[in-house]
């Protein structure tokens, strides 16, 4: 039905209580930089949000040649749910690639931070923040999951060195997102949206458990990519068990847990009629349009030109 209309992730944009706390978590602890000055978002997308009609305080960060935006929802915001769990289907994180998974911990953990500390969900046997070393089945890779100050989950991620690896290069490799069915959003993201199933894999296992904090878990790992395969690219969390479930009501885009991926199209009117969303359809002052959606499982996107 479609023709590669995704045709890049420009960035994932992130709902915050306090923008310059939460900029500063992320440039002191994860080593993000700023992209620009901080600015106000455009009024016709605030709007849309459900933000009204308030100015909006917006800061973009860059780690390596990726984009983090933080929007700065308020106090009033509905707060990240908890408890809550990667098997949630609210659930949505950023995986940042690192080279040395010991050195990226260390500095997350640094004690002369004046930032907030982070709240650890990966962890050794004994209960200590400490990353997990997955088996080759299930990729390889080193990980350690966390929380940032308002409670969205993160990932340090060291890939394996396998396979003549060239250097890693910092920066955001992945964002995933808990979905009720690998089958289903797979159909919803490659034959509507465009994208290409690159790995299916089904991790479990101790290290799994350790990884996610999550007794016995079960979860298909699925990679999208777009057509260029540049990052950051979507990954689908699958859980067979414990069962992935919506624990929470269904999110409002104005809600802390609500990230926004921002998605690059090759035609955003044919994308808006596939969905049937033509009549939520905006022309930002720059003259792109652009229109705002949610998957199945109620992940939001921003569609723009």
């Amino acid at each position: 039905m479609t023709s590669a209309l995704v045709t890049e992730i420009i960035r994932i944009s992130r709902n915050v209580v306090d923008l310059e706390r939460s900029t500063l978590f992320y440039r002191d602890r994860l080593d993000f930089q700023l992209s620009g000055p901080a600015f106000y978002m455009d009024r016709l997308l605030a709007a849309e949000l459900g933000l009204g009609a308030c100015n909006v305080k917006v800061q973009r960060l860059s780690l390596g040649n990726e984009e983090l935006e933080l929007v700065e929802a308020g106090p009033n915001a509905r707060p990240y749910p908890s408890p809550s769990s990667s098997a949630d289907l609210a659930f949505q994180h950023l995986a940042l690639r690192c080279a040395n998974i010991d050195i990226a911990l260390k500095r997350l953990y640094r004690e002369d931070s004046a930032s907030a500390r982070p709240t650890a969900i990966s962890r050794s046997p004994d209960s200590e923040p400490a990353p997990v070393h997955l088996p080759d089945s299930s990729g390889g890779v080193t990980a350690f999951k966390f929380r940032d100050p308002d409670g969205h989950p993160l990932e340090l991620l060291q890939p394996t060195s396998g396979g003549g690896r060239s250097e890693v290069r910092a920066g955001i490799d992945h964002t995933a997102i808990s979905v009720t069915s690998a089958p289903s959003s797979i159909a919803f993201y490659t034959v509507l949206l465009g994208l290409i199933t690159s790995a299916y894999q089904t991790n479990y296992g101790s290290e799994q458990g350790s990884l996610d904090d999550l007794d016995h878990p079960i979860v298909d790992v699925v990679s999208l990519q777009t057509a260029s395969d540049a990052s950051p690219h979507l990954e689908l969390l699958a859980y067979r068990h414990p069962v992935a479930s919506a624990t929470h009501a269904l999110a409002e885009a104005t809600d802390i847990v609500s990230d926004r991926i921002v998605i690059r199209c090759s035609n955003v009117s044919r994308l808006a009629t596939i969905l049937e969303m033509e009549s939520r359809l905006i022309r930002a002052p720059s003259g792109k349009s652009g229109f705002l959606f949610h998957d199945p499982d109620g992940h939001f996107f921003w569609a723009v030109e």
